[in-house]
């Protein structure tokens, strides 16, 4: 489950974290979308799961809200956890990260990947605890180019990046800092015939999502409507297949 979840949450962006489109009430709220394994003639449906933003309060301070769940489904619940939860806050008008915390459950054992945002300081604390490990803590430059993936997903979706653009960023994934590149290819209307859509391509170095390895190149949809939600992403799993993720009408 932590894989697919991964590769929902790789929703990645970089440069400033400012945004040029406004969180509209249309852009609030709940999406749920289907994930797919797909293999040679194999195209199964193996978890269904959803996206939200709302607004919220943080600490006493307005915060927008990120939440993104995975359920696996029928015998898949076998091979993945049953369920898997990310949540990610961040400043209502810059979009700026302010914490996000992945709860991980493995082997009837609680731990959990953890981000605090300093402002003040210009550093990021990443904590990664997995028991019977003792706790994984560093600290990284807040430099508005190195977010956890869930954050980068709000990011994706309103910040105002030219079509043929590329930009550098690290992701925060487990606790490592993965430099990756963004590229916004432009509008797609094959994808999602009827509903104005954007495409972007995402190239992570060193490494890819997957523990192989694989996953290093993944294609993002976004929506160019006021609702601005992501509406599919597909990446490739080397000769294991492809996993895709799509908007569920």
């Amino acid at each position: 489950m932590k894989r697919t979840l991964s590769i929902l949450l790789a929703l990645l962006a970089a440069g400033a974290v400012t945004s040029a489109r406004e969180v509209t009430k249309a852009a609030l709220g709940e999406t749920k979308y289907e994930v797919r394994y797909t293999q040679g003639i194999l195209n199964t449906k193996v978890a269904d799961a959803t996206i939200s933003l709302e607004n919220d309060q943080l600490d006493g301070k307005a915060v927008l809200h990120a939440r993104a769940s995975i359920r696996a489904i029928s015998i898949f619940r076998l091979f993945m956890n049953a369920e898997y939860l990310a949540d990610a806050y961040l400043t209502p008008r810059s979009h700026e990260p302010v914490y996000y915390i992945n709860p991980i459950k493995k082997g009837g054992r609680e731990g959990k990947f953890e981000c605090t945002y300093d402002k003040a300081s210009g550093t990021i604390t990443t904590l990664v605890v997995r028991p019977p490990a003792a706790p994984e803590q560093q600290t990284l430059s807040l430099d508005g180019r190195t977010m956890d993936l869930l954050s980068l997903l709000v990011y994706i979706r309103f910040a105002d990046i030219p079509d043929g653009s590329s930009r550098a960023m690290h992701l925060l994934m487990g606790g490592k800092s993965v430099a990756a590149t963004l590229t916004c290819e432009g509008g797609d209307t094959e994808r999602f015939p009827g509903i104005g859509a954007k495409r972007f391509h995402v190239k992570m170095k060193d490494r890819g999502l997957m523990e192989n390895g694989s996953g290093n190149e993944i294609t993002v949809w976004c929506s160019s409507g006021s609702d601005c939600r992501i509406l599919g992403l597909e990446t490739v799993l080397g000769s294991s297949g492809t996993m895709s993720v799509s908007v569920r009408e």
